[in-house]
């Protein structure tokens, strides 16, 4: 159950959180609304007149109903308001307003330590670590001091606080900027951006369209946002296709245009279509199975590297083929997938040309009566769809790319067969210390 921790689980989460930790106690099942699998709660810290902390670490339950303790993840909730239990969070959500620590990481950091040592008899791994608003906002710091020293992924819904990268160390920062992936940010356009947060550092994902200050754990689905849901809610994210991008634009006009009967709803839908192009830079393009192939699979392979680094012995050996065999189904996936997507967009290319060499043909015979054939031909000749189409350099391409797939192909039966050595020289050796007298 390795990918049990995904982004939706986080955000659901941390929404969960500050009711769960008031009412339930450490060593329980726990539900989480809107998943379907209960968790095991680990460790909680719930907020009182003294403290505004609230924060949970959960495992996923494995086919026996046991804890799976090599997939932690530690959430943090959002400041504690008006209605919540216990001390009220304002005054250091205006130190990291100010640019400052928020004094609840002191907190946190505190609440990480002990679920590690927690953990530790169970030789568990934390997987990963995320928070919301201004808990989402030293996560940075988070990221940078203990996301390298742990291997964790840490994710931040909608953060709160300016100037947080200055709040790191040089060693710190230096090593945020080498490895992004290891801090995901999620932000809204919402009112958490007054507070002057950056979105420069780690991997960003803008939302636009939103509108409220939340975790978006509706609309994830797994690790990866549900672009189709959020085109339906007018909602622009990273990676949309034109499609998509069009149907958010139209459902975004007449939500914003209904109350005033001099918007023209499509000149809107229009005007938002290039919005997204300046936000985003493009539309699209790539293939959605290896795009949501990529984050799982890191995930994985960076969860083996940090239990490598701590094993030894037989489990060390079983973990290095785990490796091995996860990097090799990486790369045959990436090889089919790579000559699905050329064979897709070639088919997209030479349909677009078919289609505009049918309408330079259709207006051209709409004028025929004007011009003689001689001269109707020369001028659609150029257009006709054998001159814009090179088959030859398609074919080309074809070849490139099931060159590159057959290597990759080798590479991961390479891998697959070094990781059944490994496993079979573990066996033999068990077999010959066994079979000393």
């Amino acid at each position: 159950m390795s990918d049990e921790m995904t982004t939706e689980v986080l955000a659901k989460s941390i929404d969960s959180a500050k009711k769960i930790v008031q009412n339930r106690e450490n060593g329980n099942k726990i539900s989480i609304q809107g998943l379907e699998e209960d968790y095991y709660l680990i460790n909680k810290a719930a907020s009182t007149q003294s403290s505004q902390l609230n924060a949970m670490a959960i495992a996923p339950l494995d086919d026996q109903g046991k804890p799976d303790y090599n997939n932690v993840a530690v959430v943090y909730a959002g400041t504690n308001s008006f209605g919540d239990e216990g001390k009220k969070g304002f005054e250091t959500a205006g130190t990291a307003f100010v640019g400052g620590l928020s004094e609840e990481y002191q907190e946190a950091e505190k609440f990480l330590k002990q679920t590690q040592q927690k953990i530790a008899s169970q030789n568990g791994t934390i997987t990963d670590v995320a928070g919301f608003s201004q808990s989402g906002g030293y996560m940075m710091k988070m990221a940078g001091k203990y996301g390298q020293e742990m291997g964790f992924r840490t994710t931040s819904f909608d953060d709160w606080g300016r100037n947080q990268f200055e709040r790191l160390t040089a060693s710190e920062k230096q090593w945020l900027q080498e490895n992004p992936e290891f801090l995901i940010r999620y932000q809204n356009d919402s009112w958490a951006a007054l507070s002057g947060r950056d979105s420069k550092y780690g991997t960003i994902f803008s939302i636009s369209g939103v509108g409220e200050h939340n975790t978006l754990a509706n609309y994830f689905d797994g690790d990866d946002l549900d672009l189709d849901r959020l085109a339906k809610d007018g909602i622009f994210a990273p990676n949309m296709t034109l499609e998509q991008v069009k149907l958010a634009a139209k459902v975004w006009a007449k939500k914003n245009g209904d109350w005033d009967p001099t918007i023209n709803n499509e000149a809107e839908a229009k005007k938002r279509v290039q919005e997204y192009l300046e936000l985003y830079g493009e539309f699209a393009q790539t293939n959605a199975n290896l795009e949501k192939l990529k984050p799982s699979t890191d995930k994985a392979i960076r969860s083996l590297h940090t239990k490598i680094a701590s094993a030894s012995g037989g489990q060390k050996i079983k973990l290095r083929a785990d490796l091995a065999l996860q990097v090799a189904n990486q790369a045959r996936t990436i090889g089919e997938e790579a000559e699905k997507l050329l064979k897709q967009s070639q088919q997209d290319t030479e349909q677009a040309l078919a289609e505009i060499s049918k309408e330079i043909l259709t207006s051209a015979n709409e004028i025929r009566q004007y011009l003689s054939y001689s001269e109707v031909q020369a001028m659609i000749a150029p257009y006709e769809k054998s001159r814009l189409w090179d088959e030859a350099q398609a074919s080309h391409n074809r070849k490139q790319v099931q060159q590159y797939n057959q290597k990759l192909m080798t590479f991961s039966e390479k891998l697959t067969t070094a990781a059944k050595n490994i496993q079979e020289y573990d066996r033999q050796a068990g077999n010959q210390l066994f079979a000393q007298k």
